[in-house]
């Protein structure tokens, strides 16, 4: 079973991707700050976190920071979702150690298949 969190301030946005990307072999798990995604982090290793950049208490950074320096969660795979579209924003989620940068507004089948890429 492949374990997935989103983690995003926009509640509506964590409720879209994860009925967009529940399967059986998936299970999902959803965090609505970054503080409630280091909590999850605490408690499980997780193939892929989809994870927003700009949120109150714990920022993405920090998390991606979190999750590399953790040699539990070292093989993590991340997504860096956000509505910041600078090129240097999606430099500096790559040298953190993000496996990809997507900006908002997205296409959720193109976020599908680049998951669907990841986990396989």
């Amino acid at each position: 079973m492949k374990k997935i969190l989103i983690v995003d301030d926009d509640k509506s946005i964590v409720e879209m991707l994860s009925s967009a990307l529940a399967g059986e072999d998936r299970a999902i798990r959803r965090a609505y700050d970054g503080k409630a995604a280091l909590n999850w982090i605490g408690k499980e290793v997780f193939d892929l976190v989809i994870c927003d950049l700009m949120m109150p208490k714990v920022n993405g950074f920090q998390i991606i920071e979190w999750i590399k320096s953790n040699p539990d969660h070292r093989k993590t795979r991340i997504i860096m979702l956000t509505a910041k579209s600078y090129k240097r924003d999606a430099e500096m989620a790559g040298k953190a150690g993000a496996d990809h940068f997507i900006s908002k507004p997205f296409q959720v089948a193109e976020l599908k298949k680049k998951v669907d890429k990841i986990l396989d």
